[in-house]
């Protein structure tokens, strides 16, 4: 679908372009403004500030409104400004296949308000963003609507299993997706997601798509009511905020900040409407990566171990290089790596090897080879915008004694010190003694010659407070000061893995966890490769688009952290890495565990499933209705037909699965029967008439390739 969505954005060589013949507007005496797209026009009208936005497929919004609440308190909403005129001097726009609008409202003591309206060339979608307008002066807010809808039949699409899509700020504490349930909302509710959703029915899969696609200083909220099946409000704001005190999807405990300027903007809200779901979010990360582009990594997912789930603070020299070279002998000429690099990860406790044993093992690390040629690479782990013990008095690292930690603690609004998240204190990503010490670790980095870092908790460095540096208004500002740091001191050899980490701002990691902590075990709401696949069924549009999908470690054995049990839970674990685009790390005790080595063997002997991820292509749900849960059968296109991954996420139970032909493809509906091939052992099974049942033991999984090309 990505290929057919956003095959334009190929074709684009310019980010400016001159006015296309499908763009219209009326004549300014007129009572409405007229935008025109591809099979989406949008209505203006200036007699109320209100703004409708309908589709050819018949799907409609109507009455959209831009506001925000001033710093002073007082509100403000296009429909309250008794002018609204077209700017026809915008005529170019810096994002691909667009075409920018501006219609600015005034009125007597207000501040100018003006609404960006973006069309797109080659996709039915829009885009909206307001801007306040200081007469004098400047102008602030903390809370800033960029689409306000109230009121029922304000949103048009038709459906019997009618879904609205909650997305999690990062992925830290175990938070799920969830597909809620439209008529399961009771009156009064209120639905709360973050940056990005989708409205649609999962039995036609058609959808309206709404998310932010600027990510430079706010955090966006959205918010939605609904009444008899149907949603009544939806308001889509910058400012996600809390009262002081209580944990959110962010973590903050004080409100946003306050944005000020002569010039404020809202957020950037991409607004589109498609056949399928999965096309739409598809679609709304490539118009994320149209104006962030993401960190290009030349040689595809990485693959090889990390030390956290196996050793933690266990670990030590002789256990890093006794596993590098189980790797080596037993796992590599099984497939494992297919003859790609294999990296072998220090993570946190590293510091455990003193720094003797630290270059050492790093040295015998690379100089490691294979028959077959494989190249081994060290990796280290670090997290910037943390301070993980308790003596606040201790010195900087990189300062010259100049700050200790308490000074570089991010401060909040009263001065006072910023409390603990995950009982680590947050670090100022602004303050001059925070960058001295990323500065400083990275040269330790770079001395040592490695090249691959898993860098952790960085959603500490968009938490909201007093930042130091006074230009810094909100966490998202800070957070890509932050970042931006890091990819600069890190340098374009080196693999930035994400892991604790919001979905957006991204380009700043060639890859982020989907889901974070996941380890071994089959099922429950934390860690497990359920929990994972609930991230991939809701998330995988992020491949590519905004980083390569890491999800997470691998672990095998009883003695590792709730580490596989069984062959079957170690291949669904392996699986679940494999339909994910590929990267896959073990964290299994691989250099003292015989129960460990045993499943290695055994789990990742599977040169075919190998060969797919290597591919590094993610695979799609067949369904979206299975709320906070993972979906249990994903499907990725061939050129013959099709890969389809079955779960059974019953640890006890055997289960059968069965999803019809014409759900993973509708070419299939009239298909009188496909050919059926189990994956990993090339075994022709029989061939599959209007549906593919699948019996499954406990824990188990299994890998089919469909063809009927």
């Amino acid at each position: 679908m990505k290929a057919v969505a956003f095959a334009w954005f190929i074709a684009v060589t310019s980010a400016v372009f001159a006015l296309p013949s499908f763009a219209q507007s009326v004549p300014a005496s007129s009572k409405a403004i007229e935008l025109r797209g591809k099979a989406v026009v949008v209505h203006y009208h200036r007699d109320s500030g209100l703004m409708d936005i309908s589709w050819n497929d018949g799907h409609s919004i109507t009455g959209l409104a831009s506001g925000a609440v001033l710093e002073d308190g007082k509100t403000v909403s296009s429909t309250a400004y008794s002018s609204h005129v077209l700017d026809a001097g915008q005529k170019t726009s810096t994002v691909p296949g667009t075409r920018v609008y501006a219609v600015k409202s005034t009125a007597p003591g207000l501040p100018n308000l003006i609404q960006r309206i973006w069309v797109y060339d080659k996709v039915s979608a829009i885009a909206v963003q307001a801007e306040l307008q200081a007469k004098t002066g400047s102008v602030g807010t903390r809370h800033f609507d960029a689409v306000v809808l109230k009121g029922s039949g304000s949103l048009r699409i038709e459906g019997k299993d009618l879904r609205i899509l909650h997305v999690p700020f990062d992925n830290d504490m175990w938070f799920r997706y969830n597909s809620v349930a439209v008529a399961e909302m009771k009156p009064g509710q209120l639905f709360s997601g973050n940056e990005a959703t989708a409205i649609y029915d999962n039995t036609t899969r058609q959808a309206l798509l709404l998310g932010s696609i600027v990510h430079d200083k706010w955090k966006t909220a959205i918010e939605a009511h609904a009444a008899d099946g149907e949603l009544t409000d939806l308001d889509i704001y910058g400012g996600i905020t809390s009262p002081t005190g209580v944990r959110t999807d962010t973590h903050d405990t004080v409100p946003h900040g306050i944005v000020r300027g002569a010039h404020v903007t809202s957020p950037r809200i991409f607004i589109g409407s498609f056949a399928d779901w999965r096309e739409g979010l598809e679609a709304y990360g490539e118009a994320n990566a149209a104006i962030q582009p993401p960190l290009k990594w030349a040689s595809g997912a990485p693959i090889g171990w990390n030390s956290w789930a196996a050793y933690a603070d266990k670990i030590s020299d002789k256990r890093y290089l006794d596993t590098a070279a189980f790797v080596r002998d037993k796992l590599v000429p099984e497939g494992f790596g297919d003859n790609r690099v294999v990296y072998v990860n220090l993570d946190a406790f590293w510091w455990k090897l003193d720094p003797i044993q630290l270059a050492e093992s790093v040295s015998i690390i690379r100089g490691m080879k294979n028959a077959q040629g494989m190249h081994f690479e060290p990796g280290i782990y670090w997290a910037p915008f943390v301070y993980h013990l308790d003596d606040l008095d201790a010195y900087v690292e990189g300062t010259g004694m100049k700050y200790r930690y308490r000074d570089i603690i991010l401060k909040a609004p009263d001065g006072s010190m910023m409390p603990k998240v995950d009982g680590l204190w947050p670090v100022d990503p602004t303050h001059p003694g925070a960058k001295a010490r990323i500065k400083y670790f990275f040269e330790q980095m770079h001395r040592l010659d490695f090249n691959y870092i898993k860098i952790d908790f960085l959603a500490h460095g968009a938490l909201e407070g007093a930042h130091y540096d006074p230009a810094i208004q909100t966490g998202i500002e800070a957070y890509n000061a932050g970042m931006k740091q890091v990819v600069a001191e890190a340098g374009p050899k080196m693999f930035l893995s994400l892991s604790i980490a919001p979905l957006f701002p991204s380009g700043y990691g060639h890859a982020r966890r989907l889901a974070c902590d996941t380890k071994g075990h089959i099922a429950g709401r934390e860690q497990s490769t359920e929990y994972m696949l609930n991230s991939l069924t809701y998330g995988w549009w992020s491949s590519k688009n905004l980083y390569i999908t890491d999800p997470d470690h691998v672990v095998l054995g009883s003695k590792a952290d709730l580490g596989a049990r069984t062959v079957d839970e170690g291949k669904s674990r392996l699986l679940s890495t494999v339909i994910s685009g590929g990267m896959i790390l073990d964290s299994s005790q691989l250099a003292d565990d015989p129960e460990g080595q045993a499943l290695a063997k055994d789990v990742y002997n599977n040169r075919a499933w190998m060969k797919i991820a290597a591919e590094g292509k993610t695979f799609l749900p067949v369904e979206g209705n299975t709320g906070d849960q993972g979906a249990n059968v994903f499907y990725r296109p061939t050129l013959h037909g099709a890969y389809v991954a079955i779960f059974n996420f019953d640890e006890k139970k055997k289960q059968k699965v069965s999803v019809s032909l014409a759900r993973i493809d509708e070419k299939l509906a009239p298909a009188g029967s496909v050919s059926v091939v189990d994956v990993a052992s090339g075994t022709a099974l029989e061939p599959a008439k209007g549906e593919l049942s699948v019996s499954l033991e406990p824990a188990a999984s299994t890998l089919l390739e469909l063809r009927w090309k």
